[in-house]
């Protein structure tokens, strides 16, 4: 039998717990740093769960049922209080998809963990017991060791059922704290952009210095190493999803490299929206796999997902498009490996943007925060109503749809051994619709051209977060317009162009701002 170990704070339970040993101590964070390496040291425990007597007797035939599972954390974090904590990480990455939570009453994926319910594989507590000491409250404790973990690999789940019914709180975190989590997690450029963005700079500055012997922690994917020397037999029916647009050589190319998989998609569904007059007709007969083939007159990106999603037959769908490349015999039986190994909903592959600096791999797994060329369970897509339309012709579609996802309480995990290259075509794609003029690599290599917020941007950020989040997402994003790779020189015309165009983005941006609030109160009274 399984073995779990259990630290109870506050009063002891050591009669009535029979998986293991029992340990208890004060819920404070001095004792949990003092005590808590010393009794991982010691374990011979697979798990360690930490509960609050003051919640009542953890449920056994759950907490077995949850170590049975391929995830490294399962808590209670959200329906303790710690919903949307720390608000710091508001003004540092105030869109990113983690920084979101989905609603209390399903199961999801969180860092915002709770030492009062919280179950955790003992061989991870090692990876992170650096991250527990110099706070002064336990909930700002649990949210950096939950940040750490995920921010390093973990697999990390809330489960709204670990902890019986409570009354709703409402946490609040010693200042003090969330300037020993910045200074724990954040570069000095992040600590001064907070100290000059939330309210009280003095008060910011005070505890800043008062928190300078806080050491930094690097923290970067290294627990689930990702590369396989034997990739397992898989199962699954994939549907393989290629949208085009007057890009036939790398579509041609792509059936081509699909046709030598080693676990072969059951179909490749093609919608072709390239002019009718320049349409190309794919002799479908040339490969050994099944296309099926749907030209469109009417454009746009949402419209071609949405026709293939609704046609696709099989229990998973690639979102692969049309001008990736390099598609190893393996990759589709690498993804649905990784996907049965972890229980996944979503399993996001490692693409590599050709013609553009080559960046070192990391080869260990994550819980994925974006949607790149991906595996879902059709399923899940279809749950959460597949693309959507106001994203039909502009960017961040994938994201918005990511983020639905995971809202919706699916697990979305980052395969970085799964290799696969990107084209960046320039034509055809989004470009078609000039929605991707200028991008953000584009602009910082550029002294005149800057990557303004689009309308779809806008309304993706005001849909899913709240204001202070668009806030700092607007302020971030045109702070990086002043930067530029290069000279001194270089840095200086970027700034004075920046200045001499402000007033011409700024009325585009208002527009942009006005026709995004349109939409969300369209939707808000239909």
């Amino acid at each position: 039998m399984m073995r779990i170990d259990a630290v109870w704070f506050n009063v002891a339970q050591t009669d009535s717990w029979e998986l293991g040993s029992s340990y208890t101590i004060s819920y404070s964070p001095d004792a949990l740093a003092d005590v808590i390496p010393r009794i991982v040291e010691g374990a011979t425990a697979e798990w360690l769960l930490f509960w609050d007597s003051k919640l009542g007797n953890p449920d056994l035939a759950l907490i077995k049922e949850l170590a049975g599972k391929p995830v490294d954390v399962w808590h209670g974090g959200l329906k303790l209080g710690l919903s949307g904590l720390p608000k710091v990480l508001d003004y540092i990455d105030p869109a990113w998809l983690y920084n979101k939570d989905a609603p209390v009453n399903i199961i999801s994926s969180s860092f915002r963990l709770s030492l009062q319910a919280c179950l955790i594989r003992t061989d991870i507590l090692k990876c992170v017991l650096n991250s527990l000491a110099g706070f002064q409250s336990m909930e700002m404790t649990g949210l950096a060791l939950g940040y750490s973990l995920i921010k390093k690999g973990g697999i990390i789940r809330y489960h709204p059922d670990l902890v019986p019914s409570v009354k709703p709180t409402v946490v609040h975190l010693p200042r003090v704290d969330k300037w020993v989590f910045l200074r724990k997690f954040f570069s000095l450029k992040w600590q001064l952009w907070v100290m000059f963005n939330m309210r009280g700079l003095l008060s910011n500055y005070k505890y800043w210095r008062s928190t300078n012997s806080v050491a930094y922690l690097p923290c970067k994917p290294s627990i689930h190493l990702s590369i396989e020397e034997t990739l397992p037999e898989v199962e699954g029916a994939v549907s393989v999803l290629a949208p085009t647009l007057d890009r036939y050589p790398y579509l041609e190319r792509e059936l081509e490299q699909l046709s030598l998989q080693k676990h072969l998609p059951i179909e490749v569904l093609i919608t072709d929206q390239t002019d009718a007059d320049r349409r190309h007709e794919i002799d479908t007969t040339s490969y050994p796999i099944n296309i099926r083939y749907f030209p469109q007159n009417e454009t746009g990106q949402c419209i071609a997902w949405n026709k293939i999603l609704e046609e696709a037959k099989g229990a998973y769908v690639l979102f692969l498009g049309d001008d990736a490349d390099n598609i190893q015999p393996w990759f589709i039986q690498k993804l649905l490996s990784t996907m049965q190994r972890f229980d996944a909903d979503m399993v996001a592959s490692n693409v590599i943007e050709l013609k553009m600096p080559a960046k070192p791999v990391n080869p260990y797994f994550y819980m994925s925060d974006t949607f790149p060329i991906t595996l879902i369970k059709t399923a899940v897509v279809r749950r959460v109503g597949n693309m959507d339309m106001f994203f039909n012709r502009n960017i961040r579609a994938d994201y918005d749809l990511a983020l639905r996802c995971h809202e919706s309480g699916a697990l979305m995990i980052f395969d970085s051994s799964a290799l696969i290259d990107h084209h960046r075509a320039p034509s055809g794609g989004l470009r078609a619709h000039k929605a991707r003029v200028v991008t953000n690599a584009i602009s910082r290599q550029s002294i005149s051209k800057f990557a303004e917020p689009a309308v779809s941007e806008i309304f993706l950020v005001k849909k899913h977060f709240n204001a202070l989040q668009y806030k700092m997402f607007i302020r971030i994003k045109f702070f990086n317009q002043l930067s530029i790779k290069g000279n001194s020189l270089r840095k200086i015309a970027r700034i004075l162009m920046f200045g001499a165009k402000l007033p011409g983005i700024i009325k585009r941006y208002k527009a942009n701002v006005k026709l995004a609030e349109q939409e969300l109160n369209r939707r808000a009274s239909a």
